[in-house]
C-alpha cells in the first residue's frame, strides 16, 4: 500500500501542475472582447458610424478586422466600411473674386461705401467702386460661390516688396449676413532669416463648405497687399470625419540627425503639427515614416490613402529626400520648420499635410546635427480622419460595437460570421458615384479605455525603435518549445509506466 500511495500523490501534483498551467493559457488568451453602446439617430435602417481613433490603441489587429456591430441579442449585424469603394475625390483650382472692405464694416451689407450685386450664377459684383484703397483694406471679402464641394485651402498673393508676419482670422457664409469662425487665428508669412527667405501664404480650410469668406486683419494697420486669391476644393462621395488630434507626442530617442516619435497604433496620419521648444529656431527637415517591424498575424488589405491636400502639396508621393537610402524609412517631405518672434507675434510653422498612411513612428531628419531643432527635442502633435463604417440594423435595439483586445490564432480578415461586406453587398444597387443614404449614429468608448489612449501613447516611448526580427531568435524559441513538448512527454511516459507498474499484482 506505501508504494501505491507515492504514485498517488505524484499524480495528483502532475494533475494540478497541468491544470493550473492550462488555467495560466486560457487567462491569457481567452480575454473577453471590449464593447461600446452606440447611439442611433433616425429611423434607419442603414446607420452611419464614425470611430474614435482611440479605438486602434486599444484593438488586436490595427485594421480592425475582427470589429462586430451587434443587436441586443448578440447577434452581428451585417456592415461594410465606407470610402475605400466610393468613387476618387475630384480636385479642382480656381482663383476667386476678392473685395476690399473698410475696418468700420462690421459685415459686407452694412458698409455704405461698397454695395454688391448678385448676378444670375449667384457670384458677386461691386455696383460702384468702393472709395477706400485696396493696398490699405483692413478686411477682404472672399468669394467661392462657384467653386463645387469643400473647400481645401486658400493660396495668397501679395504684392512682391512685402515682408512681415500678418496675422488673421477667416469667417465663412452663405448670405453675407450671418458670420461663422474658422478656426483660430492665422498667418501670412514673408521673412528673410539666416539667408533664407521663408514663405507661407497658403491656409488649411479643413473641408469647409461656405458661398462666402471674410478675412479680417488681426491688426487693421498691419495689413497684407493682397494681389489674388486661389482656392483649392474636392468634391468627395461620401461625407468625411472631421480630423482627430493626438496630444503631445516626444521623442523616443534621437540621434546625431534624427529623433523618432512613435505613433498610435493603426491611426492613419494625415496631418502633423510640429511645435519646437526654442524661440529662433529655424531647422530645414526632412520627415518620414517608419513602417511597424513585426508583420500582423494575418496580411491587411491596403488602405486607400484619400487625402486630396497632401496630393495637393505633393504631386510625387514619394518625394525625394535626404533619408531615402535609409532602410526602413518612407520619405514623406521635405519642408523647413521654425519658430520665429517678431513685431507682430511669433511666426510658427503650419500644419503639414501627410498622406494618410498608419506607421509605427514619424522621423524627423535635420540637414546637420540635431541640436538645430533647438536644445529641448520638438513635440508633435499629429491628426488622422477617423474610419467610418454603415450598417444594417437587423434586430432589437439597443446596438453596440465590440472587437478584440488580445491577437486571436490565424484571425484573416472577412474570414469570420459577422466580418465587413462589400458595400454593394450590404447595399442593393450601390452606386459609387452617389452617397450612400444612411442616417447617423454615434459610439462612446468605455471611460478606462478614453483615459489610457494616452497612457498607451506614453508607454510606447519606452520602447526601442523597431527592427527586423532575428531568425535565429526564431529558431531558439521553435526549439524551446520542441524541448518543452518531449519534457511532457517523458513526465507523461513516466507516469504512466508507474502506475502500470503499481497495478500489476506482485508475483
Amino acid at each position: 500500500m506505501k508504494t501505491s500511495a507515492k504514485p498517488s500523490r505524484h499524480v495528483v501534483r502532475i494533475g494540478l501542475a497541468v491544470a493550473l498551467a492550462m488555467a495560466g493559457f486560457g487567462a491569457a488568451w481567452a480575454q473577453p472582447p471590449a464593447t461600446a453602446p452606440i447611439a442611433l439617430q433616425g429611423s434607419g435602417p442603414y446607420y452611419r458610424l464614425a470611430l474614435p481613433l482611440g479605438i486602434h490603441a486599444h484593438a488586436a489587429y490595427g485594421d480592425l478586422r475582427d470589429l462586430r456591430v451587434r443587436n441586443a441579442a448578440g447577434n452581428a449585424v451585417p456592415y461594410a466600411w465606407l470610402r475605400n469603394e466610393a468613387a476618387e475625390p475630384r480636385l479642382a483650382s480656381k482663383e476667386v473674386p476678392i473685395f476690399a472692405l473698410p475696418a468700420s464694416a462690421a459685415d459686407a451689407s452694412e458698409d455704405a461705401s461698397l454695395s454688391f450685386k448678385v448676378r444670375p450664377d449667384g457670384s458677386l459684383a461691386l455696383a460702384r467702386k468702393p472709395a477706400r484703397k485696396q493696398d490699405d483694406a483692413a478686411q477682404w471679402l472672399i468669394d467661392a460661390s462657384q467653386l463645387k464641394g469643400s473647400l481645401l485651402q486658400a493660396r495668397f498673393e501679395m504684392a512682391p516688396e512685402a515682408r512681415g508676419l500678418f496675422a488673421f482670422r477667416l469667417e465663412a457664409s452663405d448670405d453675407l449676413r450671418n458670420w461663422r469662425p474658422l478656426g483660430s487665428e492665422e498667418q501670412l508669412v514673408r521673412l528673410a532669416h539666416g539667408g533664407q527667405t521663408i514663405e507661407r501664404l497658403a491656409v488649411d480650410l479643413d473641408n469647409v463648405q461656405a458661398r462666402f469668406l471674410r478675412l479680417r486683419w488681426s491688426d487693421p494697420k498691419n495689413g497684407a497687399p493682397l494681389t489674388s486669391v486661389a482656392i483649392d476644393s474636392v468634391q468627395e462621395v461620401e461625407p468625411v470625419a472631421p480630423l482627430e488630434w493626438s496630444g503631445a507626442l516626444r521623442p523616443e530617442r534621437c540621434g546625431a540627425d534624427h529623433c523618432d516619435y512613435p505613433l498610435p497604433r493603426g491611426v492613419p496620419v494625415e496631418s502633423v503639427r510640429i511645435d519646437l521648444a526654442d524661440v529662433n529656431t529655424l531647422a530645414q527637415v526632412g520627415i518620414s515614416g517608419l513602417p511597424a517591424a513585426v508583420p500582423s498575424v494575418a496580411s491587411e488589405p491596403p488602405r486607400v490613402p484619400r487625402n486630396p491636400l497632401y496630393a495637393l502639396r505633393h504631386q510625387q508621393r514619394r518625394p525625394p529626400s535626404s533619408s531615402s537610402g535609409t532602410q526602413g524609412e518612407v520619405p514623406l517631405l521635405d519642408t523647413v520648420v521654425y519658430r520665429l518672434a517678431q513685431a507682430g507675434g511669433e511666426a510658427r510653422s503650419p500644419l503639414l499635410a501627410l498622406d494618410g498612411t498608419s506607421y509605427s513612428h514619424l522621423r524627423l531628419r535635420t540637414s546637420g546635427p540635431v541640436s538645430l531643432l533647438g536644445a529641448t527635442p520638438p513635440t508633435i502633435s499629429v491628426a488622422g480622419t477617423p474610419r467610418t463604417l454603415v450598417f444594417l440594423a437587423q434586430g432589437a435595439a439597443p446596438f453596440s460595437l465590440t472587437w478584440s483586445t488580445a491577437p486571436e490564432k490565424n484571425a484573416v480578415q472577412g474570414s469570420a460570421p459577422g466580418a465587413a461586406l462589400a458595400l454593394a453587398t450590404l447595399v442593393p444597387g450601390y452606386n459609387p458615384n452617389k452617397p450612400v443614404s444612411a442616417d447617423q449614429a454615434t459610439v462612446a468608448l468605455p471611460p478606462p479605455l478614453v483615459a489610457a489612449v494616452d497612457a498607451v501613447v506614453a508607454a510606447t516611448a519606452q520602447l526601442p525603435v523597431p527592427t527586423q526580427p532575428d531568425p535565429s531568435r526564431k529558431w531558439w524559441l521553435w526549439g524551446a518549445l520542441g524541448v518543452g513538448f518531449l519534457l511532457l512527454a517523458g513526465m507523461a511516459w513516466s507516469l504512466f509506466a508507474s502506475l502500470r507498474k503499481d497495478r500489476t499484482p506482485a508475483g
